[in-house]
């Protein structure tokens, strides 16, 4: 590892990768959820939004490309990494996005920070928990530099108690990765060997439980370059909420919510008896540090808003009545009950299934949702609507309905996938810019292979024999005829959802 990042890696690049998380949509939602007048920005407005770590530039370059009416600007401290990025937008004439190469702990003061216009919302993936305090300090100062008055700030971070069982393994994997190779990735390679060994050896030990186990397991699944800059950076250290809110505070910013839509709801996260105990309190600060003490998360994505303008409980409900949902989930998956702290927390069929029904048929507001004849349950809840549909992954909000796949985010969408084949993982989950979602999608990766062939041959729409024959000419008479089977599974199931998405099947 060479010393110009400060202890964070720099030898080998972060993985390329599209982050949900960070949509506008989800951010505006989890604040309007907690009764702060927020709402998704439309492709054509205008809007600034700024990626703070972009690495090289995915996600930044699929939310420019979603939306053309907006500027974003994507910052990153490694020149390799906006290098990269810069080339996949010159490649994709994505011509509404800046990446710039910068120094955080500095970068507020300087003219090429003053030169920038205002910021209506900054999002920060993957860095706050990964970077010294000073660099820690420079965001902080970025956002009282930009950040416009009622802005929105999302940050991701690790938690610290969600990571309490597993704080020794970090430590293990980074000290004995330093002193058994050179390069970061093969460090943090030789560091999990080295960790998995002592786990066998047995008895038990600190990581051996709990989330230490399960990180474990899935680091054995990451590539090493993920692996690398999760556990070998030198300042690596898990924080609680507070920590994160108190130092935020100076950039006179408040709590909104989280764009984990069900920890949104007291209720889904702790007991009743849980809840006893906070009635105690009225601070909403006090709320987090119960959560994150009694159901905690290795992985907290928060959002919080520089001067909330505050909407009553009936002008809140309004505006998310007005809000677009689409289904994101065939019929076969539908899930009707998820965990809870009080255990398996029930989704009322006969209230979830019409609204489902109804999305089957494309993107509907939620006020026609709730207005469903067959629908049996509250009609006057639409934050209960949207905090579980959105939060168990069945449905999506849709901030242009109707819009479909133009020039911009296709070019782009060819121009990701060449370069995910180019780094080695063509076998990989896939990204696609969507202008109805204002962001982006990842499908599996046979579904966006077949997505992006119907793209190139849109005559094979209505012929997927003919589409299995020709991907698989020179394959043996039984490997054709099962593609054949899956594609024509492929259009009977996911193809008619990807139609409401905007995409051309």
């Amino acid at each position: 590892m060479t010393d110009w990042g400060a202890g964070y890696v720099t030898d080998i690049s972060y993985l390329s990768g599209f982050y949900a998380n960070q949509s506008q949509s989800l951010m505006a939602l989890a604040a309007l959820l907690n009764g702060n007048a927020f709402r998704p920005i439309r492709r054509d407005e205008s809007y600034h939004l700024c990626d703070v770590g972009c690495g090289v530039g995915v996600t930044a370059l699929i939310t420019a490309a979603a939306n053309p009416g907006w500027r974003v600007t994507g910052l990153d401290f490694h020149p390799g990494h906006i290098a990269a990025a810069r080339k996949l937008a010159r490649d994709a004439g994505v011509e509404n996005v800046t990446f710039l190469e910068v120094d955080l702990r500095e970068f507020a003061s300087t003219p090429e920070c003053r030169a920038l216009d205002p910021f209506d919302a900054v999002s920060s993936h993957g860095v706050w928990s990964w970077v010294e305090d000073s660099v820690q300090d420079g965001i902080v100062a970025l956002l009282n530099a930009k950040l416009k008055p009622g802005g929105l700030f999302h940050v991701s971070y690790n938690l610290l108690t969600g990571w309490q069982h597993a704080l020794g393994l970090q430590r293990l994997i980074r000290e004995a990765g330093l002193r058994l190779a050179s390069r970061s990735d093969r460090q943090a390679s030789a560091g999990l060997q080295v960790a998995k060994a002592l786990e066998e050896a047995g008895p038990k030990i600190s990581y051996s439980e709990g989330n230490g186990k399960l990180m474990l397991a899935k680091l054995a699944e990451f590539p090493q370059a993920y692996v690398a800059h999760e556990m070998m950076n030198a300042n690596w250290r898990p924080v609680m909420h507070g920590d994160v809110a108190a130092k935020l505070a100076a950039a006179k910013l408040d709590f909104a919510g989280s764009v984990r839509m069900l920890n949104n709801f007291p209720q889904l996260v702790l007991t009743e008896a849980q809840r006893i105990v906070l009635d105690k309190f009225d601070d909403p600060l006090m709320l987090e540090l119960f959560k994150d003490i009694c159901r905690p998360q290795m992985l907290r994505n928060d959002v919080f808003v520089r001067g909330a303008l505050r909407l009553d409980p009936i002008a809140r409900d309004l505006a998310l009545n007005d809000i677009v949902l689409a289904l994101n989930a065939q019929e076969s998956t539908w899930l009707f009950e998820f965990e809870a702290a009080d255990g398996k927390a029930e989704m009322s069929q006969t209230y979830y299934r019409p609204i489902f029904k109804r999305l089957q048929r494309g993107p509907a507001k939620v006020e026609e949702l709730l207005a469903l004849p067959d629908l049996q349950g509250r009609r006057d809840n639409p934050g209960e609507l949207l905090g579980v549909a959105v939060g168990t992954d069945q449905a999506v909000v849709m901030p242009n309905p109707g819009v479909t796949m133009d020039t911009t985010c296709a070019r782009l969408n060819d121009v990701l996938l060449r370069a995910q084949f180019a780094g080695g993982n063509g076998g990989g989950p896939i990204h696609f810019a969507l202008p109805a979602f204002g962001h982006g999608i990842t499908l599996p990766n046979f579904e966006g292979m077949i997505v992006h062939e119907l793209a190139n041959h849109p005559e094979d729409i209505n012929n997927p024999r003919d589409m299995a024959a020709r991907l698989a000419i020179h394959q043996p008479a039984e490997v054709r005829s099962e593609l054949a089977e899956r594609l024509d599974r492929f259009f009977a199931n996911e193809a008619p959802m990807l139609r409401h998405f905007g995409f051309s099947l």
